[in-house]
This record gives C-alpha cells, sequence and structure tokens, in this order.
C-alpha cells in the first residue's frame, strides 16, 4: 500500500477564506474575469506582467489557493479544476495567464518534496507564488546550517508577482561543481530585473518571465532539496513523499514531468479560445479578401473560423483529458500503490504538449484568415500569435518530446518498460 499518513491531519490547519468554495465556483470566476483581462492587454504587455489589481482579484477569487494543501489554508482541488482556471485566464490573455500559471502551480512543488519544517515556515502564512526555474544556474556554497547562494535565473515567469523564488543550481565543494539541488528563497533574498515587458521579446510580454538575481544570500539546508523535481529520478516513491506523508493526499506525490507542461496546455488552448473570438468579432465588420461583401459571408472565412474553433475545442478537450488521467495515476497509487512509471509520464507529457501544438495550430490558421487589419500593433489577434510563437520556440515544445514518447512505446510493446 501507498503510504498516506492521515495522522498529520490532527495538526490544526490555517482557516481557509471560504471554507465552501467549491471547484465550479472558481472556474465560474475565472470565466467572469476574461472581459477584463482582454481590456487590460496592452498595458500588462507594456508593464511585463499584470496590475497590482489582478493579482488581487486572483487573490481574493481563491486561484492561488487551488493547489495550497488544507494544512495552510488552501483547497486541495484537483489538476482539472486549476487548469481550467488557467485556461479561462488564458482566454482573456494568454501572457496574463502564462504570469499566473507559473506563479501558481509551484506551491505543490513545495508541498510535496520539503519537509514539515520547511512548508510551515514557507506555505505557513497561505501566501506562496513562486516561479521554479529548472534549469540550473549561480552557485550555492555549503556552510553551517545551510548554503550561500549567488547568480541569476533568467525566464523567471511570474517573478513580478511572487512572494517566493524556486531555483536549480549548481552546488560547489571543494572549489568544484558537485551536483544540482532546487532551492527556496523568500522574496526579500532577491532582486527582480527590469528586463521584460515593452517588446522585449516577439511574445508573452506579459509573462513576467524577468530575470532573478541573488547575491551571497543565506538559504537553510532545509529549504533545499537534492530530488529530481521534474522527473522523480532519484526519489523512491514506495514510501510517499513529504507531501503525501503530512498531507494525506496523493497529489503530493510530486510527480512534475506531465503536470508542468498541462501549464502550456492551458495557456495555448486559452490562446486559441481567444483567437476564435477575435476571428468571430473581426469578420462582420471586414471585408473578404475578393469582392464588397464582409468575412461573414465569406464561405472560406467561415471554413477558417469553423475549423480553428474545432481545434480550439480539441485543445481543450485533450488538456481536460490529460489532467484526469494525471489524478487517475495519483489515485491508482494510493489506492494499491502500484508504481507510475516513466512511460505512462511520457505519454501524458506528450498528450499536453499536443494540446498546446492544437492550441498554436489553431491560432496560426485564424491570423493567416483574419485579414491584414489583424496584423496592426495592438489588435489582439496579432498579440495572439506573438504569444502562441513563444510557446513554439519555448524548449518544451520541440522534437525531442514526440522522439521520447516514441521511445516509450517501443519499449513498452517490447516488454523494455512498463
Amino acid at each position: 500500500m501507498s503510504s498516506l499518513n492521515e495522522t498529520s491531519r490532527l495538526t490544526e490547519p490555517l482557516p481557509q477564506p471560504e471554507p465552501g468554495l467549491r471547484p465550479a465556483d472558481v472556474v465560474a470566476r475565472a470565466e467572469a474575469m476574461i472581459p477584463k483581462l482582454r481590456r487590460s492587454q496592452a498595458e500588462a504587455d507594456e508593464r511585463g506582467h499584470f496590475s497590482d489589481e489582478v493579482l488581487q482579484d486572483f487573490r481574493d477569487a481563491g486561484f492561488y489557493r487551488m493547489l495550497q494543501p488544507k494544512l495552510f489554508g488552501g483547497y486541495e482541488f484537483d489538476t482539472e479544476t486549476f487548469f481550467e482556471v488557467v485556461h479561462r485566464i488564458s482566454a482573456g490573455h494568454p501572457g496574463t495567464g502564462w504570469c499566473f500559471c507559473l506563479s501558481a502551480t509551484h506551491v505543490a512543488v513545495v508541498a510535496s518534496y520539503f519537509g514539515e519544517q520547511a512548508q510551515r515556515e514557507i506555505l505557513g502564512d497561505g501566501e506562496f507564488r513562486a516561479p521554479h526555474r529548472a534549469v540550473p544556474g549561480g552557485k550555492l556554497v555549503p556552510v553551517e546550517g545551510g548554503y550561500r547562494v549567488s547568480g541569476k535565473w533568467s525566464f523567471s515567469s511570474g517573478s513580478p508577482v511572487s512572494t517566493h523564488f524556486i531555483g536549480d543550481g549548481f552546488v560547489h565543494e571543494n572549489g568544484e561543481q558537485s551536483r544540482v539541488v532546487t532551492f527556496v528563497a523568500h522574496r526579500d533574498q532577491y532582486k527582480v530585473l527590469p528586463d521584460w515587458g515593452n517588446g522585449t521579446t516577439l511574445g508573452m510580454q506579459a509573462s513576467g518571465s524577468n530575470t532573478v538575481e541573488i547575491e551571497d544570500q543565506f538559504i537553510p539546508e532545509h529549504w533545499v532539496t537534492d530530488q529530481d523535481i521534474l522527473f522523480g529520478t532519484r526519489t523512491d516513491f514506495s514510501e510517499g513523499t513529504p507531501g503525501t506523508r503530512l498531507h494525506g493526499n496523493p497529489r503530493y506525490l510530486g510527480l512534475f514531468d506531465p503536470t508542468y507542461h498541462m501549464s502550456f496546455a492551458a495557456i495555448l488552448s486559452g490562446a486559441a479560445r481567444a483567437a476564435v473570438d477575435r476571428m468571430a468579432e473581426l469578420m462582420p465588420t471586414t471585408k473578404q479578401i475578393l469582392g464588397t461583401e464582409k468575412m461573414d459571408k465569406d464561405p472560406d472565412a467561415l471554413r477558417a473560423l469553423g475549423k480553428g474553433a474545432a481545434l480550439a475545442d480539441a485543445a481543450h478537450a485533450v488538456m481536460v483529458d490529460t489532467a484526469r488521467r494525471i489524478d487517475a495515476l495519483y489515485a491508482r497509487w494510493a489506492e494499491d500503490g502500484q508504481p507510475i512509471t516513466p512511460s505512462e509520464l511520457m505519454r501524458l507529457h506528450a498528450l499536453a504538449r499536443r494540446a498546446a501544438m492544437l492550441g498554436a495550430e489553431a491560432v496560426q490558421l485564424l491570423f493567416q484568415s483574419a485579414g491584414s487589419r489583424a496584423s496592426g500593433r495592438g489588435d489582439s489577434m496579432q498579440r495572439y500569435l506573438r504569444d502562441s510563437e513563444m510557446y513554439l520556440i519555448h524548449p518544451s515544445s520541440q522534437p525531442f518530446v514526440d522522439f521520447l514518447r516514441g521511445l516509450s512505446e517501443f519499449d513498452a510493446f517490447t516488454g523494455g518498460v512498463s
């Protein structure tokens, strides 16, 4: 059997702001925010992240507590609910969706992999927002009780709205680089450099993907883990994780390979929905490429809208199915302790990537079909195209995922990997 220690539930938890809050409530709140997020797209792009007002809206709606453990005032909602909210925020503004998601999802990292003392210190006030820069950087030098940390971590999405930073870094012992660890830093220990937004990049200008800089800060040893956060290669899951034992919830088993890529599935499927809406909005007032009628009378434009909408629907459907499959694996582990294999995780990773690629395809098709008006600076259709292109150059979108998916299928067929 898996290791889920319910005795930890006897510890008095922090109160939830809304004890009766349901998954359907947060999804409905995200849906209602779409018009406001669309109106604020341009200013968020210029700023490099969403406004303090929107941040407060998200906090008041309970969005940052969806994955937060109940012990620390959270709701422990399922994977599908979290990404449904991300999908709708991204339908309002993909850049805002990116900034929100990549600061909200990582509470589960701390709740899974770090011990009780660290969790109480990091999550104990009920407020946690943090990017995770998983590409190792910087330098950690061991000292008594912990490490002195210095370095810069670029592309730290969500850092302008963060309360903490999660980074992967190189430990230097005896003057040599020895191993990679993951650490958490508090907001007063790092600077967020002003190097994002206002046209700095092609797209996702509101994603808050600034560089984080740490200058010789002490990080206690229990705020550091040497576990492989992304792939779990250095973890024995037969006894669970600190999170499953503390919270009694299998979702804190900490298998983040497919979950991390679900962020992109939700964001790009949301961008596709936004592009469908913009195309439908443009058609009654935009002339056909050939002819005098408006685009809403043009069979080619209507076909493009129909295909784009179907692609957007498919992206969302694959996103939802992948989220449910992730939670089904956690439930299976909790029920009978059956290991979750690398092959199973790669299948879900590839599914999440396919959802994101479908979303990007929808945006490209609709931009191509919307006419020259949509290419103007400041038009939301242009913004959706630029934002989707940023995903297409992201390492997670590259063809190696298909290679690994094929390898896992071949190994499963030949008996090499279950």
